[in-house]
């Protein structure tokens, strides 16, 4: 829903003729990346004569499903004595013929699970399509989702709940998915919550989530959790299980567990946009402060800053420079690892 501008641009990004293209559909967990690369396959199928061959990057090796889906769906026959990446190299030269489109959902490491079983260059009738949490730069191109629009959250909500319901509560509602600041698995999950539970008003189950944010809880509530017993949607994940994936993924990284600290001290400042100079501010007193006789370093604060950025877990804002702000959703799951932790305060930070 409200995607038909990045469909267009994701179509025309990859038929480029020159070399194999290859597009990143990024953004923050819950945002649709997959829902687009699902909606993309079903509008422009019959440009892809060869076929569209999805792959899952995040739970199983890439050559290994190229092969797989090689030998049931095109009914090669792989030569026997062959590693892997020859195998893999096989299947592209005797692909069949026409445009073939290779989407690669939710990449996680490029250089070590994807780059080695690509197409090869020369052959520009293949075209890969990554969903990702990350960030890419040239060759490889972007396009950055972003949340939906007010307008675009109410409509997801009227065609989960019914436009009667929502008109009942029109003001509430359109607190409701500031509340979940327009993340669309946000408000498809809380969509299908109330839909389950018709005596339950909007305004109630607001309430609720409020009390819960009191207690840092939130983020845990029923209503953001993903129902595999009644799923019908292609969301995999509840709110809190997407953003975890990527916090898991970020305490891999560089100085990942000083990016997770970052996270979480950012999540006590008010909800609304920070100046960097006071995030600096605070984390030097922290450091001040702690038992361990940690040192404040400027340069390793920028540092952990990035990671956040690259994993889509801060947002840089758009007219000032220097200024950052957290996902409503991404704070209220910040807030959930601070517990037993103490707060950090300052003034106008909490």
């Amino acid at each position: 829903m409200g995607r038909e501008v990045d469909l267009e641009r994701l179509h025309t990004q990859l038929q480029q003729d020159n070399l194999i293209a290859i597009s990143a559909v990024e953004g923050m967990g819950g945002v649709g990346k997959t829902e687009l690369a699902i909606q993309y396959t079903q509008q422009y199928k019959s440009d892809y004569e060869g076929g569209i061959c999805w792959l899952f990057a995040r739970e199983f090796n890439i050559g290994t499903q190229v092969v797989g889906f090689a030998q049931s769906q095109l009914n090669l026959k792989i030569p026997e004595g062959l590693e892997l990446p020859d195998q893999v190299a096989f299947c592209w030269r005797n692909w069949r013929e026409g445009n073939v489109l290779v989407v690669l959902d939710d990449v996680v490491n490029y250089s070590r699970d994807v780059e080695s079983y690509l197409p090869p260059p020369a052959s520009n009738r293949f075209k890969v399509l990554m969903t990702t949490r990350l960030k890419f730069g040239p060759p490889i191109q972007s396009i950055s989702l972003d949340v939906l629009s007010e307008e675009q959250s109410l409509e997801l909500l009227i065609v989960l709940i019914g436009e009667e319901r929502v008109q009942q509560e029109l003001d509430i509602a359109k607190t409701l998915c500031q509340w979940l600041e327009h993340l669309p698995l946000g408000i498809e999950l809380v969509g299908r919550y109330l839909l389950k539970r018709t005596d339950l008003s909007l305004s109630t189950l607001l309430f609720r989530l409020e009390q819960k944010a009191q207690k840092r809880l939130a983020i845990k509530h029923d209503s953001l959790q993903l129902d595999e017993a009644t799923r019908t949607s292609t969301a995999k994940r509840g709110v809190e299980a997407a953003f975890e994936l990527s916090w898991d993924e970020l305490s891999k990284t560089e100085l990942g567990q000083y990016s997770q600290h970052l996270g979480k001290l950012l999540s006590l400042f008010a909800p609304a946009p920070i100046p960097w100079h006071l995030a600096e501010s605070v984390e030097q007193k922290y450091c001040e402060n702690s038992g361990d006789s940690k040192e404040f370093d400027v340069e390793e604060v920028e540092k952990a800053r990035t990671k956040l950025l690259d994993f889509h877990l801060l947002q840089l804002s758009q007219q000032q420079e220097q200024i950052y702000r957290l996902h409503s959703l991404i704070r209220e799951f910040f807030r959930s690892k601070l517990e037993g932790e103490p707060d950090v305060t300052t003034s106008g930070s909490t």
